[in-house]
């Protein structure tokens, strides 16, 4: 009030510096800042997990830490419990038996029938363990197949019977959703996957192959080998298969060969060695002799003419354990990974797949770049990525497996 008694213009000011009741303090601008983004992220997280596609990128996000040896942190492991793991019998003489991984609790899952194909059959080797259990973690139930030939370090083509054989059984069993259930494998087990997703029985069943590091067509997988080369389209590049590779196709090229005595002299050049340093190639046939110079490597341009003198057998084993043959039966998507570093199967292969099945949406390729030593899918090969690789790879395979996890859910 002014001497007078009317009310003066100034303006009612805050007392003693604070600000008058009803001004907002910075600590409550925070505090609602705060309690906003705490709304927000809650909200965010309520849609992320209600959608098919925000749980398919948790389940992926969680999946990827599980199969990385070395990964200090593993939180799918702490938040699931541990599946189950069980033996089954394959109703096939060849097939011999499968582990399966049965998520913990009771219903009914999707599942994925999983085919390591030419490696040394050991069943309890940790990153397979630790890939069975992460996607069984995850919701999946998965079976293993171990065949015999696996032991002796075989591609034939009964297999494609056992793993069609196999797939039924997973999709007969009480914890599986028939409706969901997918293929996938590594390396040759990858291609022959393929290969049994197009067979009759089954290929309508097939909701998805997930192919890791396979050969699209043998043939070109053979040419690849026999040359020290990889190709695509007009351009190629030196390539060094893996010790592996190199005794499969020594192994398969010797057996195939028509004359015995060819084959007895191709197998003591090279039963000990998958260099060919073991002596001269003698009086070989022109067969055996084509045989010997694929196995010994010879330059690109010469490799079409030697394949083309294999015998019949040859030639058929190569077509009959190509996805290639029948890629057109193929009604299951394909989701393709590869790393261009790979020695046992160069990723070429994958492209020349992922080009046959065309870009209607049929397939997702994903090629890798120094990563499967770190996630050590193949052990032995050398380079690690640096610190921005690892995290772009690491984020690509997490994108890839989110691909996986839509299928699946």
């Amino acid at each position: 009030m002014s001497e007078d008694g009317r009310l003066s213009g100034k303006p009612v000011g805050p007392r003693n510096g604070l600000p008058r009741r009803g001004q907002p303090t910075v600590r409550r601008l925070i505090l609602l800042a705060l309690v906003a983004a705490v709304v927000l992220f809650e909200v965010g997280l309520l849609l992320l997990v209600s959608t098919p596609q925000g749980r398919a990128s948790i389940k992926a996000a969680l999946f990827v830490p599980e199969i990385i040896p070395g990964m200090p942190l593993k939180p799918l492991s702490l938040l699931t419990d541990r599946p189950t793991k069980e033996t089954v019998d394959i109703p096939l003489t060849r097939a011999g038996s499968a582990d399966l991984y049965l998520p913990a609790g009771s219903g009914r899952h999707s599942a994925v029938l999983f085919y390591l194909g030419v490696v040394p059959p050991d069943r309890d080797e940790s990153r397979i363990v630790a890939l069975g259990e992460a996607l069984a973690r995850s919701g999946v139930v998965v079976m293993v197949p171990w065949l015999e030939t696996q032991a002796r370090g075989r591609i034939v083509p009964e297999d494609i019977d056992s793993l069609v054989s196999a797939f039924e059984l997973l999709r007969s069993l009480d914890r599986v959703d028939p409706d969901r259930v997918g293929m996938g494998g590594v390396c040759t087990g990858a291609s022959m996957t393929l290969v049994a997703a197009q067979d009759d029985r089954i290929r309508t069943n097939v909701k998805f192959v997930n192919s890791f590091a396979g050969y699209y067509d043998a043939e070109d997988f053979l040419k690849a080998v026999g040359s020290r080369s990889r190709f695509y389209g007009e351009g190629a590049a030196p390539w060094r298969p893996d010790d592996l590779t190199m005794r499969l196709m020594t192994d398969h090229l010797i057996e195939g060969v028509s004359n015995p005595d060819d084959r007895a002299a191709l197998t003591s050049l090279f039963t000990d060695t998958a260099s060919g340093e073991g002596g001269g190639p003698g009086r070989l046939g022109p067969e055996g002799l084509a045989v010997y110079r694929l196995i010994q490597g010879v330059p690109l341009e010469e490799v079409d003419g030697l394949i083309d003198m294999l015998s019949p057998k040859t030639r058929r084993l190569l077509a009959l354990i190509s996805p290639s043959t029948n890629i057109d039966r193929l009604d299951a998507r394909a989701l393709i990974m590869h790393d261009r570093a790979d020695r046992l199967v160069p990723s070429e292969e994958s492209r020349r797949l992922a080009d046959a099945i065309g870009e209607d949406g049929d397939t997702y390729h994903t090629e890798f770049s120094l990563f499967q030593n770190v996630v050590q899918v193949h052990s032995g090969d050398d380079g690690e990525p640096g610190p921005l690789s690892y995290v772009v790879e690491a984020f690509k395979l997490i994108q890839h497996m989110y691909v996986v996890m839509r299928e699946i859910s």
